[in-house]
Formats: C-alpha cells, sequence, structure tokens
C-alpha cells in the first residue's frame, strides 16, 4: 500500500510551519522541513552547508529563508535542488508525512504521486507582519524587509524551478487565508479534506 503526503507551501509570517506541524500530530504523521530535508541530502554526500556559505560565513536560518538553495554558483543550486528532488520523493515514499515547502508539491506531482493533497497558506500583509514581530521576534523596523526579501526569494525559487508562479493553483489541491482562523481549525480542515482525497484515491485503485 502506497504512502500519503501532504505538501503545504506558505507566505512568510501566514503561520504555514505551526500549521503544518499540527497536521501531521492530527494525522499521526511525519513532520519533514528544510532542515530534515536537508539532513537527508547530506547523509546523501553532498555538503549544503558548505555549498551555501555566503561571504565566508554559514547562513542564518532567515538567509536560509531569504535564499533556498544560497546564492551565486547556479551549478551548486541546480546540484542541490537535483539532490533534494531525490531526498524529497524517497521520504514521501517510506511513510505517510507533511512535507514543508522545497517545492514539494511540484516534485510529488511531477512523479505522479497520486495520495498527494497540496495546501498553500497565505495571510494579509499586517496579519504576517504581527505574526514575524510577536512569534519570531523581527523588530518592527526589520520586518518589512525580511517579508520582502523572503517573499521574492521563495518566488524566484518557487519560479524558477515549477515554471509558475508561487501563487498558483497548478500543483495546489487547497489555498487558505490564515487571517482569522485558529490554526488548529486550519488544521482540522486540512486533515478533512486530506482524507477525503486520499479514501477517493483508493477507491479508485481498487477499481
Amino acid at each position: 500500500m502506497g504512502t500519503n503526503v501532504i505538501t503545504i507551501t506558505r507566505e512568510f509570517g501566514s503561520m504555514g510551519r505551526p500549521i503544518a506541524k499540527i497536521v501531521a500530530e492530527k494525522m499521526g504523521y511525519e513532520y519533514l522541513d528544510r532542515d530534515i530535508i536537508d539532513a537527508t541530502v547530506e547523509k546523501a554526500g553532498i555538503p549544503i552547508e558548505q555549498f551555501l556559505e555566503m561571504d565566508e560565513r554559514p547562513l542564518t536560518a532567515y538567509d536560509k529563508m531569504m535564499y533556498p538553495l544560497g546564492i551565486g554558483d547556479a551549478v551548486k543550486q541546480d546540484r542541490i535542488f537535483a539532490a533534494e528532488e531525490e531526498a524529497i520523493r524517497e521520504l514521501a515514499e517510506k511513510k505517510n508525512c507533511v512535507i514543508v515547502g522545497r517545492c514539494s508539491d511540484y516534485i510529488l506531482h511531477k512523479a505522479n504521486k497520486k495520495s498527494l493533497f497540496s495546501v498553500h497558506i497565505y495571510a494579509p500583509i499586517q496579519v504576517r507582519k504581527n505574526f514575524g514581530m510577536e512569534q519570531l521576534e523581527i523588530r518592527p523596523d526589520k520586518i518589512d524587509d525580511y517579508i520582502v526579501r523572503v517573499d521574492t526569494g521563495r518566488s524566484e525559487f518557487y519560479k524558477r524551478h515549477t515554471g509558475v508562479s508561487f501563487s498558483s493553483m497548478t500543483y495546489r489541491d487547497m489555498m487558505i487565508n490564515s487571517e482569522s482562523v485558529p490554526k488548529e481549525e486550519i488544521a482540522d480542515v486540512i486533515c478533512y479534506m486530506a482524507k477525503k482525497k486520499f479514501a477517493q484515491v483508493k477507491k479508485e485503485e481498487k477499481v
């Protein structure tokens, strides 16, 4: 029997990562984010941290959000993406999981993964600013710059590798505005819809 996978892409500050963790807990699935995927690639022999260093310093957590594959050498970036694409496909076949970011929706769609439910989470700019300042402790005079730079980095990364806009519905089953609904309730909706799709896939496989 195949595995079920939920992918979640998100705007910076839209609470996508916390929601993804709640979904994984509610579904009893493994949670996979950038750090776990990068660690898998490192085990395969590709020294990501060395490839991504900027100005002879390691990238911070925010650098990694702004520059998903680092900056500079396109050959190294392509090598990293190819390795992460393979890692995502392999991880998705091992067990039921929730995968955050890294074009995982596109990668698994291209791999013809049937039991796949992809969600994109967004929110109005002020909600995202408040979340960044209150939950991520970003200074008020820095928050606008962070949002612009992370949004730009993610959009360029997604467009380059998928060929479509970061806000496109092409590889998503659902788009959710996280503005006025509690995280737990958003997670409940995602779980409900994902279960519906997975059940339909199993039904079709039996026919």
